[in-house]
């Protein structure tokens, strides 16, 4: 809404718009997702009992990230949907290829955030502090997943597969550390 008053009523710049203004939607919610999970983890403290009883730490790590990214899924899917039908963005086939996309920058960001959000858990303003780790750490992601989007919807497939190369690469690589990670920085006090 922000982005259309700032705009104006210009449909097609709107629609030019329309991948920037969905991975923004996808930090904030990110961010407020993965607040909203470590509040029902750390409630009565369930997360000392889980971490006590966890034979390997890292699948809790992997849990997180496996949740939060369908729920990120789910939520690009929703958002992509809400473009088509508001921005009036044209239906075709090749639109089918924002989903292996979806997928990867929901894994990427899933894969920081529950790295971050073990990072600052135990700080007292954890909602101030987390987009101001999670940003940095997503630039390249949330670049990508601009770059790709706009190269399906402009139907240059070729450099939409060089874009979810990147996409890739950053999630394993932010999986495989939160992997090595997540033990150390999520340890209860």
């Amino acid at each position: 809404v922000l982005v259309g008053l700032a705009v104006g009523p210009d449909a097609d710049r709107l629609r030019q718009l329309a991948p920037s203004v969905i991975w923004i939607a996808l930090l904030f919610a990110t961010v407020t997702v993965a607040d909203r999970f470590e509040r029902i983890d750390r409630a009565d403290d369930a997360f000392s009992a889980l971490w006590l009883v966890a034979a390997d730490r890292r699948a809790i790590y992997l849990a997180k990230v496996v949740s939060l990214t369908l729920v990120l899924v789910i939520l690009q899917v929703g958002l992509w949907l809400l473009a088509v039908v508001l921005l009036d963005l044209s239906l075709r086939i090749e639109l089918l290829a924002l989903l292996p996309i979806i997928w990867l920058t929901a894994w990427s960001t899933a894969s920081v955030g529950a790295l971050a959000l073990a990072l600052v858990s135990a700080a007292a303003h954890r909602m101030l502090l987390l987009p101001v780790l999670l940003l940095p750490l997503l630039v390249p992601t949330l670049v990508a997943g601009v770059g790709a989007s706009v190269a399906v919807l402009e139907g240059r497939l070729a450099d939409a597969v060089g874009w979810a190369t990147i996409l890739t690469i950053e999630a394993a690589l932010f999986c495989g550390l939160g992997i090595l990670l997540y033990e150390a920085a999520a340890a209860p006090e």
